[in-house]
């Protein structure tokens, strides 16, 4: 119960972005488990990333809904598409993008699903950089699926109390 008490009165939580190096070293573990938001696969992934200096600048991977999108984008020319490997970089449902110089990493589907493809990326990390520039070239900016942006939009139009159809 303390615990929870804490982490609810944080200067980690709900607050945008935090410039890392601001962060104590004591504070490290609360400010990665606040950041994790209860994902345990992104909570144990912002630990592999910060220990290898990969400083994010947000994260997101709070997926409480059936299906949901969760993303890490990295701070500025901070290079995380280096250590992807084929598995991540070929998986449909993971989607890659650079936006004013920040690298950022979405994952699609069920919590399971999401959860499952961040425990990829942190072996991804764990095993250091590859050579993989000709397959980022292919993956940067590419969306996810078309049918399954259609579910998803139909899905969170149901959940949100809409009936909207979407056209094909």
């Amino acid at each position: 119960m303390v615990e929870e008490k804490n982490l609810k009165e944080s200067k980690y939580s709900n607050k945008g972005p935090i410039d890392l190096d601001s962060i104590p070293i004591a504070d490290t573990n609360l400010a990665i488990m606040e950041f994790g938001e209860g994902s345990i696969s992104l909570t144990k992934c912002l630990r592999a990333m910060w220990m290898r200096g990969l400083k994010t600048h947000s994260c997101n991977a709070k997926c409480d809904e059936q299906l949901n999108i969760a993303h890490i984008t990295m701070k500025e020319n901070i290079d995380l598409f280096s250590y992807l490997s084929p598995v991540i970089l070929d998986d449909e449902m993971i989607q890659i993008d650079i936006v004013e110089d920040k690298q950022t990493i979405r994952f699609a589907g069920t919590k399971a699903r999401i959860e499952g493809a961040i425990l990829s990326l942190i072996r991804d990390i764990q095993s250091g950089k590859k050579k993989n520039r000709k397959q980022l070239e292919e993956k940067i900016g590419v969306s996810f699926p078309e049918e399954w942006l259609q579910e998803y939009e139909s899905y969170k139009n149901k959940t949100n109390g809409i009936t909207k159809i979407l056209a094909s």
